[in-house]
């Protein structure tokens, strides 16, 4: 595995990271799979864990600060935060053990249960409450500090007011956290995140479908800020048979999925892999430290290393 500059930090990361957004979840049935998945990347020379405290209500968190006991110096974790659960998916974080046997029997899927029993998920980007997310995913991480800590999907607004700098700060100054970044949904905050000077690494979607945050990370690199890329395989669609692809599932209108059935068509009739071409694609991006694998088990993250030559 290539190891990479991350940015102007001391860090060096490989080229491929685990995203953990995917790792736990009531609807999982054998948690300890999810250890396996950790295991098998640290031991591929995947040293880049990349998780955020609201996956799984905690429990990705949890289960990476599991599945990297003992290896803690020679791993680099990432955790985000700025996202409130509702309190009642909180309550399913802390029951889980009593709830995947009921699911399993029951046979439920997540897509069946009603969009009001999950409740509403919000943001706050307060100091205190920021401070209060650190401390939380330190506890479930077992860890006595983050190597990175990134804002979670801030609007551009919230990026140009900086009422986060100081906690930010304060988080370095104690050594709870080593360095500071952030995820970013838009362009437009992006841009914001590169304009401020404490910004040491940007997180933002690439892929062979979504190319247009590219100059964006050149930009980041010029700069000596590391970029993270996520979703490289477009949440699937460039992995995934045609025919177990629902395109209304993945796309917000009519027009998104006349373009996504446009581009998947011309991918599909390039000669070679396309998994390796989508896997190799934002590697190649300048800019781009690491490239984040999001995988539910040991087969996936096999077949993809396997893809990228890795």
């Amino acid at each position: 595995m290539l190891l990479r500059a991350f940015g102007n930090t001391s860090l060096r990361v490989s080229e491929l990271g685990l995203g953990c957004a995917r790792l736990g979840g009531a609807f999982q049935s054998n948690p300890r799979q999810f250890l396996d998945v950790i295991a098998a990347a640290y031991d591929a020379g995947i040293n880049f864990f990349d998780t955020a405290d609201m996956y799984s209500q905690g429990e990705s968190e949890m289960l990476v600060g599991r599945g990297l006991r003992g290896r803690r110096d020679r791993v680099i974790i990432a955790s985000k935060a700025g996202y409130q659960l509702p309190a009642r998916r909180k309550l399913i974080g802390h029951i889980k053990p009593l709830v995947r046997p009921v699911i399993r029997l029951l046979k439920l899927r997540r897509d069946q249960l009603p969009a009001g029993s999950r409740g509403e998920v919000t943001q706050d980007f307060s100091p205190s409450y920021l401070e209060r997310s650190v401390e939380g995913s330190l506890r479930r991480l077992k860890t006595d500090y983050l190597d990175l800590f990134q804002l979670h999907s801030p609007s551009r607004e919230v990026i140009e007011r900086g009422e986060f700098e100081p906690v930010v700060d304060k988080l370095r100054r104690t050594g709870k956290i080593r360095y500071f970044g952030i995820a970013v949904d838009t362009l437009d905050a992006f841009a914001a995140a590169l304009a401020r000077p404490g910004t040491q690494s940007v997180q933002f979607t690439l892929s062979l479908l979504e190319q247009a945050g590219a100059p964006m990370f050149g930009q980041a690199g010029q700069r000596g800020v590391a970029g993270i890329a996520r979703e490289c395989l477009a949440n699937g669609l460039l992995v995934k048979a045609p025919a177990e692809i629902d395109l209304d599932v993945y796309c917000r209108s009519p027009e998104e999925r006349e373009q996504r059935v446009r581009q998947l068509a011309e991918l599909r009739n390039i000669p070679g892999s396309l998994t390796r071409r989508a896997l190799d694609y934002p590697r190649a991006v300048p800019g781009v430290s690491v490239t984040l694998l999001g995988v539910r088990n040991v087969v996936q993250l096999g077949s993809l290393l396997s893809a990228a030559g890795a």
